[in-house]
């Protein structure tokens, strides 16, 4: 007997989105169908509210986003966060202190913003980011010094992104991050990137806050991802899918496959799931 799931979490990078970037057709009517079926399809990414903001504009019917990886729940018809969680002062302190005499782009997520230092804007290309240099342009807001910033105007940061030039410097930077033993979560992502969250936060804690806001449990949600930051997520919904183009560790670990990001792996389980 096919279960009675309510929620679909799905991941943007490498699932939702083609290697263009793009939603397809087939998944966009999919989402949309299931939307009005009365489901729940949520955006869970580790992106910013102002780095969806592009997509958001075609899914006015969806309700909810678990951003952030987790550290932002945002209510889409509402426009206005459910839960937010920071990393405290002394961590970035520390954060700031190890990266800054190194080559690395400094990405800070601050109240659903993404902000980025201004000398790094064109050089994505360094930090194997060039696929988002068109999203940047128009959803980073750019500042002299992203630490300094935040200090100045004193506001939250749920999440930071440092990005290297290499996989190697990604090991140092996470050999001296672990040497400091600090409050943080401490994940890969991209090429070259380490995405550093509060303690205990994660897609899976974002989504269980969700399941607690519309009485459910995470037995009715349905998680689609691809890569590490999607791992506790996917351990914890009633489903766990990968997609194609999922590293190995990540299929074994999931229920079921679905085909990959360009060939409408999210549409497929929507349907099948769903529908």
């Amino acid at each position: 007997m096919k279960k009675d799931y309510r929620v679909i979490a799905l991941d943007m990078d490498g699932t939702v989105l083609n290697d263009q970037k793009k939603i397809t057709e087939r998944t966009r009517l999919a989402i949309h169908r299931a939307l009005a079926a009365g489901k729940e399809v949520v955006f869970c990414t580790g992106r910013a509210y102002s780095e969806m903001e592009e997509y958001l504009d075609e899914f006015s019917d969806m309700h909810y986003l678990c951003l952030e990886s987790g550290a932002l729940i945002y209510d889409h018809q509402k426009k206005k966060p459910l839960q937010m969680s920071t990393i405290d002062t002394r961590t970035l302190e520390a954060l700031e202190q190890a990266t800054g005499v190194r080559d690395i782009l400094v990405q800070i997520f601050s109240e659903g913003r993404s902000l980025l230092n201004r000398r790094h804007t064109g050089q994505l290309n360094r930090f194997y980011m060039s696929a988002y240099q068109e999203l940047y342009e128009h959803s980073v807001t750019p500042v002299e010094d992203v630490f300094a910033y935040i200090r100045s105007s004193c506001s939250n940061v749920e999440k930071v992104n440092l990005y290297h030039t290499s996989p190697e410097e990604r090991e140092i930077t996470r050999k001296v991050l672990a040497s400091l033993q600090l409050p943080l979560i401490i994940v890969d992502s991209e090429i070259t990137s380490l995405e550093c969250t509060p303690p205990g936060i994660n897609k899976a804690f974002g989504l269980q806050n969700l399941c607690r806001t519309l009485n459910i449990t995470m037995e009715q949600v349905i998680m689609v991802g691809d890569a590490d930051n999607d791992c506790a997520a996917l351990k914890a919904a009633g489903l766990s899918v990968a997609m194609g183009n999922a590293q190995p560790y990540i299929r074994d670990l999931c229920d079921i496959q679905t085909a990959d990001n360009n060939h409408d792996g999210c549409a497929q389980i929507i349907e099948t799931y769903l529908l």
